[in-house]
This record gives C-alpha cells, structure tokens and sequence, in this order.
C-alpha cells in the first residue's frame, strides 16, 4: 500500500480508538470489566464445554475457518478450544506478507474489527507495532492479562523463563504496570553449528590437509588453491570460490558486506544500518565507517581482493539471490561466510556426482570476536493480546499458556506427538513416517502433521534446549550415526563428541574463550528514532549501498583506497556521527533498563 494509504489509515486508527476509549470513559466499565460486546459479553465458559476461538494470527494453513490438523485436534481435546483462523497462508511470515499483513491488521483497528486473540506482529525494527498496541489499550480494545495469568494459568504465572517476559512487558511496554500480550517466538536458540563463519567445501579442504588459516589473506590464497584444483564441477559447471547476489535491492544485495561478513567476525548492523554495529562480545555500539582498518572495511576488500584474484563469480553484479541459490545447488562455490545459504547440501551435492561432498565451517580466524551459537531473544517477539470482544477470556488465555509451555512449542514447531514424534522417557524422536513423507516433498507437512502451521505464536524456538536438555523440536537432537561422511569428518577434527560442544566452549589461539551469544532483546528495545536521524542514517545507508560495489570492482589498488577516503569523509558530511551518538547514548539507558532483567532471564535459561 502507498504511504498516502497508511497516512490514512493511521489517521483512521486514531479517530475510532478515540472513540472507543470515549465509549468506555462514559460506560464506567472497563475492558476487563463485563460490559457489553459485539459478541455478547464476556461469559465464563463451562469446564467442559468446547468453545470457538476467532484468530488474526499469521499462519501455514491453506483455508480460513475452522482449522482441523493434529494439532487443532490435540488442543480441542486437551483444553475444550477449537481453533477459527481468519487469515490463511496468504498471510504468512515473508517480508511481502508480513508488510500486507501489518496492513490488514490497522485497517481491523481502525474499524474496530476484531477476533477473538490478535497477532500485533514484532515491534523489533518496527516501533509502530508498539505503539498501535498502546493505542489498543487506551481505546479499550485489548484487555490486561496480570489477573488472567494469575488464575488460570500453569506456565505463564509459574516458568521464570515466561514470567520475565511478563515482566518485561509491564515494565517497559505498557504504561500502567499492567501487561496486554504475550510474546511468543523468543527464548535462547542454540545453535549445534555457528552459521556466520567461514563455511568451505569440506571435502576439499580435506584433501589440501587441513590448512591452518588465520587471517582474512591466508583465508583467500586457500580458497585460490581449491579453486585451482577443482575449476569445475563433475557436470561441467564452472566453479569460484566466492559468490553474491549483488543485483538484489538495498538491504539484500547488500547483505553479503554489511552483515554476513561483519557477523562472520562478531558484529552486527544495528536495523540494517551501516552506521552501527553491535558488538557482540562486549554488547556496544561500534561505528566502523570512519575506521579504515575496521572490520567493515576489512570485509569490502575481502570481497575486492577476491575480484583481483578471479577468485569471486564476475555474475554476482548482475544475479539475484535466487539465482544465487541455484548455482549453490550446482556446486558452483566453494564458501560462504553465510553457512545457512551452504549447510546441509550433503544429498544435493552427492546427487550431482559429488560423493561426500558438503560444508563445513573452519576454525575461527584470528579476528572474530563472538561466535554465533546462541540467538538470545528472553523477552519473546511477537505480540498476541485478548482482545476486549472475546466471550471467553479464560479459554484465551488457557490456550495462549499452552503455546507458550514446552510441549506446544513442540507441538507447533515439529508436529503432533504419535504422529510427528514419540516419545520414549524424555527424549523424543520423529517417527519414520514423519521422515519418509518429509523427505518426499508430496506431503503437506503443516495439514498432515500441523508442522510449523501456526509458528510464531509458540514460546519457545525449534532450536531452544527444554528443561531436560533436549532440543524443543525433536528433529534437532543430533544423531551421530546418520551424520554425512562431511560432519562424522568435521567432527572428528575438531576433536570434540558434539558440534555444540566445540564451539560454545571454543577457545582461540590465544587461549581466551570466545562469547557466542546474538543478543536480540537490545536491538528489540530500540524504539523509535528522531527523523533527523532517520533521515541521516537513510542517506547513509543509500550512499553506502552504492559505494560498496565501486570498491568491490575497483580497477586496482589506488582506485580502491580513492574510493574508500572518499567514502569516510562524504559519511562524515551526512551526520554519521550523530548518528552513532544517538544509538550510543540510546544503549546507554538500554543497559541500564535491560541488563538486570537479561542477567536473571540467562539463569533461568541455564546459560553462563
């Protein structure tokens, strides 16, 4: 929608929950109160009668209406809800449906249109979903959960890991020391392999030795080798030891410099910014643009000297990420310092005549800072509230508690129990079923098995580790048996029984253990920005965007040092320094608002 179309909206949104709210100052009732609905007040359902919930929540169902998976049927069973979905799959978690989503949910506020329970999405990179909750609560719209936690409740009231979250929300979200929603989709996902590394063909680096590499140079002249002696794959394709997809938009395109190397290393751009980065070892604002020996700079002429090598895919300017992902499925490179674009290609690769073929992810260099094992997100990110025309808030809030509890975050991310998984004592495994029609591609998983179909609204990610040690969604749990030849190798390497094992206690040369926590509830806390910041942080970043590619392909050495003085002095004419200070000064009181409550969430979670 145009931006007129949202200027619009928001002006409708205001007008009816200035309404609302009047309505309710002249009825002397509150939203939690008992006054009247549009479904005809709020009634105490019978302790076995089986009640129909109205859900706005994004979703992997192909229908709206009454929904009939394994999973529909388990809660309908276990807590008397029958789930009604008024958005399908159409609706789901893409950036093109998340923004059409985010759409229909002001048009169902500013007419008052609401469902039972409403996903107001993540406020993390989007401050308008907080404040749209905000005005939700002065409008009466959504009703406080303190008392519905309290009394009906066995996980929300009860789990520290859940009842920091509350505490969180009434805190620093809402005004009133009152909380108005629950945050799915957070927790301490552990990761057995750090995806941001220097990830290469195993196999090949196998048959070189093993090459110690510590540096960003050694890292290029290993990867010049291999590429030396395997130009081209078994099918005639021809190979290069680095990629990209430079032709896709700002903020994509890009990503390949301004945050998969810079994450490689330990850094993080602050809401895609080029401005700001977070240090993930020392959880600061960095501000790398004006450094010339920064590790942003040092990630533009990693991919420079690639280009001057022969060494990086002279289609890279011109190819979009999709076309990117089919030459990584033609085995047409040999790295990436983005491991999730190479993982697992194990069966891909063996089926094109490369046998035990696959990626694995090198020794840290010597400049990484902080590995990424450990994505925290202890506050939840997703915002699911009761709104005040349910009938049954007590059924609301019973089911919202059962997707927050371990067994529905499993549940929701793998798949009903007997079906998806079985459990024997407390460990769980997928059943062959599961495996055999998961691996077919003809089955939907999310009808079949309601896999994945309603995720975002479970607590706790696939990959957080239960209360017994094991990961949530069982398929997760690793089995060393049915390792590829490529990880049963990579493995015995690394001298260690687990991936996990290695590397969140990895240590580098030196001797000093590296961090390997992503902290996401900082950057979730940022909130809104003065325009004049915006307004520079914009035009540095677009400046940026276009000045990377100059450096890239720079005809040689002057040209590409011209281009980068070039590039820090024009920086420091469009304000990143006020830029920098500004989310400085802003971490600054996010580390005094937050550290107390992250400190105790670690504990909880079980994490040093």
């Amino acid at each position: 929608m145009r931006k007129n179309g949202k200027r619009i909206l928001a002006m409708l949104l205001a007008a009816v929950m200035t309404a609302s709210l009047a309505g309710c100052e002249k009825g002397g009732e509150t939203a939690a109160g008992t006054a009247e609905n549009d479904n005809g007040g709020q009634e105490a359902a019978g302790q076995d009668e089986v009640v129909t919930l109205k859900m706005f929540i994004r979703n992997q169902s192909k229908y709206t209406g009454l929904q009939e998976d394994p999973v529909a049927k388990y809660i309908e069973e276990k807590l008397g809800i029958r789930i009604e979905l008024t958005v399908d799959s159409s609706l789901g978690n893409t950036t093109a449906q998340t923004s059409t989503f985010n759409e229909l949910l002001a048009t169902k506020l500013a007419s008052n249109d609401l469902d039972d329970i409403m996903d107001f999405g993540s406020p993390s990179g989007n401050p308008e979903i907080l404040n749209n909750l905000n005005r939700a609560v002065e409008a009466g719209m959504i009703i406080p959960l303190d008392d519905l936690v309290a009394e009906y409740t066995e996980n929300l009231s009860t789990d520290p890991r859940l009842t920091i979250r509350n505490d969180y929300r009434r805190e620093h979200m809402y005004n009133d020391g009152k909380f108005y929603s629950v945050g799915g989709w957070g927790g301490m996902g552990l990761d057995q392999l750090p995806g941001a590394a220097n990830w290469v063909r195993w196999d090949l680096y196998k048959e070189m030795g093993y090459p110690d590499v510590e540096t960003d140079e050694d890292y290029l002249e290993m990867l010049k080798e291999m590429q030396d002696s395997y130009p081209e794959t078994p099918g005639g394709e021809k190979v290069y030891a680095i990629g990209g997809a430079f032709a896709d938009p700002q903020g994509m395109g890009d990503g390949f410099v301004n945050r998969d190397y810079p994450l490689s290393k330990g850094y993080e751009p602050l809401e895609g910014n080029y401005a700001v980065y977070l240090n993930h070892a020392t959880k600061q604002v960095e501000a790398p643009l004006q450094d010339p020996d920064s590790f942003f700079w040092n990630g533009v002429k990693l991919y420079y000297k690639a280009n001057q090598m022969g060494i990086l895919d002279p289609g890279a300017v011109t190819m979009s990420s999709a076309e990117y992902t089919e030459k990584i499925n033609k085995g047409a490179y040999l790295s990436a310092v983005n491991g999730w674009q190479v993982m697992n290609k194990e069966a891909i690769l063996d089926g094109l005549g490369m046998k035990d073929a696959g990626y694995m992810p090198m020794r840290p260099l010597e400049d990484v800072v902080s590995l990424s094992v450990y994505w925290e997100s202890v506050v939840g990110g997703n915002e699911f509230a009761i709104t005040s025309k349910c009938k049954y808030p007590e059924k609301a809030i019973q089911f919202l508690d059962w997707c927050m509890s371990e067994e529905g975050s499993r549940m929701i991310t793998q798949g009903a129990e007997g079906m998806a998984y079985t459990m024997d004592g407390d460990v769980r495994s997928v059943t062959q079923q599961y495996l055999d029609d998961n691996a077919g591609g003809t089955v939907d998983m999310a009808e079949t098995y309601g896999k994945w179909k309603y995720a975002g609204i479970n607590a706790f990610q696939h990959i957080d580790v239960d209360s017994n040690g094991y990961y949530i969604q069982p398929e997760q749990i690793p089995n060393v048996d049915n390792y590829s030849a490529v990880k049963k190798d990579a493995l015995s390497f690394y001298g260690t029984e687990s991936f996990t094992d290695y590397f969140t206690q990895y240590k580098n040369r030196a001797g000093e253990k590296l961090p390997n926590v992503i902290w996401s509830t900082y950057t979730s806390g940022i909130g809104s920005k003065p325009d004049d910041i915006k307004q520079k942080y914009a035009q540095i970043n677009e400046y940026m965007y276009k000045q990377i590619f100059k450096m890239i392909y720079a005809k040689d050495d002057a040209e590409y040092e011209a281009l980068q003085n070039e590039a820090m002095e024009k920086v420091g004419e469009l304000g990143v320094r006020d830029v920098v200070k500004w989310y400085q000064d802003r971490f600054a009181q996010l580390h005094t608002d937050l550290d107390p409550l992250i400190d105790q969430a670690m504990k909880a979670y079980g994490v040093e």
